[in-house]
C-alpha cells in the first residue's frame, strides 16, 4: 500500500542481499534479535536491546522497498523494490537478478527457511507463486478466485501458508503449500495486513486497515481476540517472544505492546514516514523442519511441503515410500513465442497457468524449440534479426547466429545430431548450423519463395 493518492508504480521486482552485520556467520555467536523495517528508499534495522539503534543496511540503487523477509540461515534478506524495472540480489560481492519477469504489484512475500523458496502474492496479476530462493523453477500456485491477495505468512514446518485478500470482501485464507485445500478462515474482516505467525502459542496476527485493530486468532480463524483498538492506522506488524511489533502510518512510528492483553505499550522509534514491512530477524523465528529441508526432499526442483496428514505417493517403481511432501517437477510443457515474452506451461499440474522465462530484451520472438538433452530454449527474433537461446530459468542467455540473417522464422532443433535448422523468408533460405552457432551451411536456397515453419524428424532421418 502506497501513501494517499500516490502515483501507480513501475512494476516491481525482487532484491535478495546479505548484509553481513545482519546474522550470524562461521562460528561466532549468534547475534541478539532485531527489528528490520522497509521504508521506501532504505532498509533499516533497530536493536531491540536499545531500542534506539536505528541503523540503514548499507544498500544501493533501492527506490521503493516494500515486502520484506529473510533467510536466517543463508544470512540474507529479500525485498520486493516496487519501482525499480530490474529486480536483483547480492552475493557477498556483487547485485543478482531474482525474479524480473511477469510481476505486476507483488506486495506479499515470504520464506520458506526449510524448502528454500520464495513465495509472493501479486495484486496485480492475482497470482500466489513460488521459486526457487535464486528465482528458479517458477510456479502458479493460485490463480482461481484470487482478489488482490497482499500479506503472505508461511508455516514451512506445518506445511500451510496464510494469506489476505483486499478485494470486493476481503478475508484471510489458508492453502497448503502447494496451493491446494485451500480454505477461507476469516471472512468477516476489513483489509487484513502484515499477518504474522506466532509460531510457538501457534496464532495468527493481523492489522486491519478499515477498523484499525490488531487482532489475533487461533490457526484456524477462530478463537479471535481484540489486542488493540486505539490505533490510528497499524499497517506493519510483527511478533517475537511476548510482544507484537507494529507501525502507525499517523503516528510515524514503531511500538510494541504485550501480544496477549495489548498492555505494556512501548514507543520503538518515532518520526518514520510510511513503513511499508516490518520483521524481527532471529532464528526463533525460522526453527522447525520437515522433509523438505534435507537434500530438498530429493526433488531435482521444487519441493513444496503439505500438511502431514496428506501423503504424497512417488510414482510406481520409485522404490521409495509415500513421503509427506510434493513435487512440483515439470516433465512434459508447452513452449510459447509471444513477441515480447517467452512462456512456458507445465502440463503435470491442472492449472495449465503460463509463467514468463526470465529473459530480457526480447523484440519480436517468431518460433521457439527446445532442446531436452542440455536445456537450452532456441528462438528466433524478427526485430535483431538473430536466433537466440538461453536455459528455462532465463540463465546463460547467447546470440547462435547473428550474421546474414534478414528475417529469421521457423526453427528446428535437432537433438540427436545436435544441429539447429531454421528458415529466412528474406534470404530465401533453409539453412543448418551446430547448436552452438558453429559451422554453418546453408541447406536450400532456390526455389524457395518466404519459408516459414519448419519440422524434424531426427529418429527416421
Amino acid at each position: 500500500m502506497h501513501p494517499p493518492q500516490a502515483a501507480p508504480p513501475p512494476p516491481p521486482r525482487f532484491w535478495q542481499i546479505p548484509p553481513r552485520p545482519l546474522g550470524s556467520t562461521g562460528t561466532r555467536p549468534e547475534p541478539a534479535a532485531f527489528l528490520l523495517f522497509s521504508r521506501h528508499t532504505d532498509i533499516r534495522r533497530i536493536s531491540l536491546e536499545t531500542n534506539n539503534n536505528n541503523v540503514a543496511i548499507p544498500l544501493t540503487g533501492v527506490k521503493e522497498a516494500s515486502a520484506l523477509d529473510f533467510d536466517v540461515t543463508d544470512n540474507r534478506i529479500y525485498w520486493t523494490d516496487i519501482t525499480l524495472k530490474v529486480g536483483q540480489r547480492r552475493g557477498a560481492v556483487a547485485l543478482e537478478h531474482v525474479v524480473q519477469f511477469g510481476l505486476d504489484y507483488p506486495e506479499g512475500m515470504a520464506v520458506d527457511w526449510l524448502g528454500k523458496n520464495l513465495y509472493w502474492a501479486d495484486t496485480g496479476t492475482n497470482r500466489i507463486e513460488v521459486a526457487k530462493l535464486d528465482g528458479q523453477h517458477r510456479q502458479v500456485l493460485v490463480w482461481k478466485d484470487l482478489d488482490s491477495p497482499r500479506a503472505l505468512a508461511l508455516d514451512p514446518a506445518e506445511g500451510y501458508m496464510y494469506w489476505t485478500e483486499w478485494g470486493g470482501k476481503p478475508k484471510i485464507d489458508r492453502a497448503a503449500m502447494d496451493g491446494s485445500d485451500r480454505i477461507t478462515l476469516v471472512s468477516d474482516v476489513g483489509r487484513a495486513n502484515g499477518l504474522t505467525i506466532d509460531y510457538a502459542e501457534r496464532r495468527l496476527y493481523w492489522a486491519d486497515l478499515d477498523t484499525t485493530l490488531i487482532e489475533s486468532s487461533n490457526m484456524l480463524g477462530e478463537e479471535r481476540e481484540v489486542i488493540a483498538d486505539d490505533l490510528p492506522h497499524p499497517f506493519g506488524l510483527t511478533q517475537y517472544q511476548d510482544y507484537i511489533y507494529w507501525t502507525d502510518w499517523s503516528h510515524r512510528s514503531i511500538e510494541r505492546a504485550n501480544k496477549s492483553s495489548g498492555q505494556n505499550r512501548t514507543l520503538i522509534q518515532g518520526h518514520l514516514d510510511y513503513v511499508m514491512d516490518i520483521l524481527v530477524f532471529h532464528s526463533s523465528r525460522q526453527a522447525g523442519w520437515n522433509a523438505c529441508a534435507a537434500t530438498n526432499g530429493h526433488c531435482s526442483h521444487l519441493c513444496l511441503a503439505v500438511p502431514s496428514t496428506r501423503f504424497w505417493q512417488r510414482p510406481a517403481g520409485s522404490g521409495a515410500a509415500a513421503l509427506r511432501l510434493t513435487r512440483l517437477c515439470a516433465t512434459e510443457m508447452l513452449l510459447l513465442a509471444r513477441r515480447t515474452d517467452l512462456r512456458q506451461i507445465s502440463l503435470d499440474t491442472p492449472d495449465f497457468t503460463d509463467v514468463i522465462l526470465q529473459v530480457d530484451d526480447i523484440r519480436h520472438a517468431i518460433a521457439i524449440d527446445y532442446d531436452p538433452v542440455e536445456g537450452y530454449v532456441y528462438w528466433t527474433d524478427d526485430d535483431v534479426q538473430a536466433i537466440r537461446r538461453s536455459l528455462l530459468d532465463g540463465s546463460d542467455a547467447q546470440f547462435i547466429v547473428t550474421s546474414q540473417v534478414n528475417h529469421p522464422d521457423g526453427i528446428a532443433v535437432d537433438w540427436i545430431a545436435r544441429n539447429l535448422y531454421w528458415t529466412d523468408t528474406g534470404t530465401d533460405r533453409i539453412e543448418v548450423t551446430r547448436l552452438n552457432g558453429t559451422m554453418r551451411k546453408i541447406l536450400i536456397s532456390e526455389d524457395l519463395d518466404e519459408p516459414r515453419a519448419i519440422v524434424l524428424d531426427p529418429v527416421a532421418g
